[in-house]
C-alpha cells in the first residue's frame, strides 16, 4: 500500500513540477522590453509621451523610440556579439523653482570606443543623446572628452550606459 501513495505522490509532485518548466519555455520570444534614462539610470518602462526610451530584446539590436505606438524592427545581432546602448547627458541641478529634468541630453556628440588603448570606432548620439553601438564580446571603455565609462561586453546582451559628459548648476 505505501509503495502506491509512494509513486502516486511521485507522479503529482513531477506533474506539478513540469507544468511551471513548460509555461517558461513557451514565452514568446519577440517581447521588448523599454527602459528610460531617469535623470541618474535606466529605469524600466518608457518614458513621458514625446521622450525618448530604448526597447530591449535580448540576442536583437535595441531600437531608441518616442512612442510606444511603433512596433520596433528587429535586427539579429551577430552570433559573438552584443550592444551597449546609452544616453550622454549633463546632468543639471538647482534652480529656484526645481521644476524640469535634472539632466539634459547631449545630442550629436562624437564618443570614441576604445579597446586596449586603442581607439576602435566613433559613435554619434542622436538627437535626444541616446547612442547604440554592435561590438564584439569584450571590455571596451566608451569616452567623450573626461568622461569615461567602462563597458563589459557580452554575447547577445545589450548593456544600458548613462554617460554623464558634464554637470550644469542653475541659479
Amino acid at each position: 500500500m505505501s509503495r502506491i501513495i509512494t509513486f502516486l505522490l511521485v507522479f503529482l509532485i513531477g506533474t506539478m513540477l513540469s507544468t511551471p518548466i513548460s509555461a517558461a519555455s513557451k514565452r514568446p520570444a519577440d517581447v521588448w522590453n523599454y527602459y528610460h534614462f531617469d535623470g541618474t539610470a535606466f529605469a524600466p518602462g518608457p518614458a513621458d509621451a514625446g521622450t525618448a526610451f530604448v526597447a530591449v530584446r535580448e540576442k536583437v539590436q535595441p531600437v531608441v523610440l518616442t512612442t510606444e505606438a511603433v512596433v520596433p524592427e528587429s535586427v539579429e545581432l551577430p552570433d559573438d556579439s552584443g550592444v551597449i546602448a546609452g544616453i550622454c547627458y549633463f546632468q543639471s541641478s538647482g534652480g529656484k523653482l526645481g521644476s524640469g529634468r535634472s539632466f539634459n541630453p547631449c545630442p550629436r556628440i562624437p564618443l570614441l570606443i576604445f579597446s586596449a588603448g586603442k581607439q576602435l570606432v566613433t559613435v554619434q548620439t542622436d538627437d535626444h543623446g541616446y547612442f547604440v553601438v554592435v561590438l564584439p564580446a569584450g571590455v571596451y571603455s566608451v569616452s567623450n572628452g573626461p568622461f569615461a565609462a567602462e563597458i563589459n561586453v557580452e554575447r547577445g546582451i545589450t548593456t544600458l550606459v548613462p554617460l554623464r559628459a558634464g554637470k550644469r548648476m542653475v541659479d
